[in-house]
């Protein structure tokens, strides 16, 4: 098995620059459409990937472009600012009020970067596997595998957001013969091929003296959580629900042993996070390179006077000035008893400077024009869900926390949910709730008054996913299943979606069908 270059422990973000650039068959996908791309190398098949060194660094290009189709706030726009999740206050252009509002159109911005950034990996990984291919290495095999099951993590994502969409394998297109979009079931199929094809190949967690040195690299039991929330969603995607698939997953990720509820939800998303057993997925950073999602989402503060730092019950919140935008909705807020420890991870109420004078008090947009916000700090309930990091190295946008992708109380709440939709009734399962009761203990001390018990129902597990997974841009997804997401309510969406429920999926953006001309519009749009 190679190994990366001077470990792997940030391999998704350190600044590589990419080995080998094509991108030929990236014309017709957004960010890739430039046809004056910087070619670093004149590199080719022929005499490239000869060593496990130059493997491994067009390896680290593929991860690295993942990582920047999720480090920023697009994917967190779409999936948690069309919820009571969050919103923000800086306007641009409007696209927060059409988040909210359901009314983004085919040239919202960010769902467009969206979608053209998981294109982007996609060209990334299609001209890796392609050079990799005429490689005469032994155990090329396990390293195609491993980038087939992050390409397939893409169409995944992409195959949630949007639907019907393109399956494109190979490097190059010929421009005469664009592809046009492959049914959403049909994208579903190929990607339960690739994971189940990498599965086979790649390496096991369980199996590792040392795991860690593994992280974040994708491992079998990776691509088999991946395959239980894939298999969680396939009524949506394909017609057919499988929730006894669902099931036999999450009990190979469970019973693999490799995993574990941290005691605390804050040290899954604590500045050494990357040292967590709840994490299964995420996009490993480090406090010397701009980040701009976790900045959002970790510093509340944003005037010179609150460098000092912020103070809440004598814990130091802030040590550094902030973005103050991204907030989450009081709506949203009420949904915790006042005893859940994840309500106090939502800054509502005054905050003080270690002197104890009052720097800012947080609460709810109090205008109810969404055009009209004031652009204050303290507007909006912020969230420091991921831990503000007090690193001297770190300010600013520079946080060290990893951005949290996929963990294991996912899989837990997964399977609660399998188990009570397997069994056809709305309360929960004598199993589920025992589920259900491993994550949502932690959170309450003590935790007697508190439990599930089966006169809970999926309803309520929804609420329970809501208050878990806030900002981990899931929530949307989640809505959707239950067949709740046209009809959500905030303080300025007021009524139900389009009848037509096209509001389900985005729209394709409306680049990439002005440049292929074979792509067709999801329908509404």
């Amino acid at each position: 098995m190679y190994q990366l270059i001077n470990k792997t422990k940030k391999i998704s973000m350190k600044f590589f620059k990419p080995i080998l650039i094509t991108c030929t068959f990236a014309m017709f996908l957004g960010a890739c459409t430039k046809l004056d791309e910087t070619v670093y190398s004149k590199l080719t098949a022929d005499n490239f990937y000869k060593t496990p060194e130059e493997v491994n660094a067009g390896l680290v290009n593929v991860y690295y472009r993942y990582a920047g189709a999720h480090i920023w706030l697009q994917q967190w726009q779409l999936q948690e600012c069309s919820t009571d999740h969050g919103m923000c206050r800086w306007g641009d252009g409007d696209v927060y009020k059409q988040d909210q509002l359901h009314t983004w159109s085919s040239q919202h911005g960010p769902n467009g970067d969206v979608y053209n950034n998981l294109y982007g990996t996609i060209a990334s990984a299609n001209n890796f596997l392609e050079t990799l291919d005429k490689s005469t290495l032994t155990g090329k095999e396990v390293i195609a595998a491993e980038v087939k099951a992050l390409r397939a993590t893409c169409y995944m994502e992409l195959c949630d957001l949007y639907g019907n969409v393109p399956i494109v394998t190979a490097a190059t297109l010929d421009q005469k013969d664009l592809p046009t979009n492959a049914k959403r079931a049909d994208v579903f199929t190929f990607v339960e091929k690739e994971f189940k094809d990498a599965i086979v190949s790649l390496p096991a967690l369980k199996d590792m003296a040392n795991k860690k040195a593994y992280y974040p690299r994708f491992a079998k039991e990776t691509v088999q959580a991946l395959l239980a929330k894939m298999y969680l969603n396939a009524q949506v995607y394909t017609g057919t629900a499988r929730w006894q698939d669902c099931i036999t997953y999450c009990d190979l990720v469970i019973n693999s042993g490799v995993y574990k509820l941290e005691p605390n939800i804050w040290n899954a998303t604590a500045p050494d996070n990357d040292k967590s057993d709840e994490l299964i997925m995420a996009i490993s950073k480090d406090n010397k390179k701009f980040d701009f999602a976790v900045a959002c989402w970790t510093n509340i503060l944003s005037t010179p006077a609150e460098v000092e730092g912020a103070y809440r019950n004598g814990k130091l919140l802030v040590k550094y000035g902030g973005w103050g935008g991204p907030a989450t909705l009081e709506q949203h807020y009420n949904t915790y008893e006042d005893a859940d420890f994840r309500k106090s991870l939502i800054l509502s109420g005054p905050v003080y400077g270690q002197t104890g004078n009052l720097l800012v008090t947080m609460k709810d947009f109090t205008n109810t024009d969404i055009y009209k916000f004031t652009d204050k700090p303290g507007e909006g309930l912020a969230c420091i869900k991921y831990q503000p990091d007090l690193d001297p190295l770190s300010s600013g946008p520079l946080q060290r926390n990893d951005l949290v992708l996929l963990r294991y109380a996912d899989i837990l709440l997964t399977k609660a949910e399998a188990l009570t939709r397997l069994a056809g009734g709305q309360s929960l399962t004598g199993d589920a709730v025992q589920l259900v009761n491993a994550v949502r203990g932690r959170n309450f001390t003590p935790f007697n008054g508190f439990e599930f018990t089966t006169s809970n129902t999926l309803d309520d597990l929804l609420k329970e996913r809501s208050r878990e997974f806030l900002w981990e841009c899931s929530y949307r997804t989640d809505l959707v299943r239950f067949g709740k997401f046209t009809k959500v309510r905030t303080k300025w969406k007021l009524t139900d979606d389009a009848a037509d429920g096209h509001t389900n999926l985005f729209p394709i953006p409306l680049g990439q069908i002005q440049t292929n001309p074979n792509l067709k519009q999801n329908p509404g749009y």
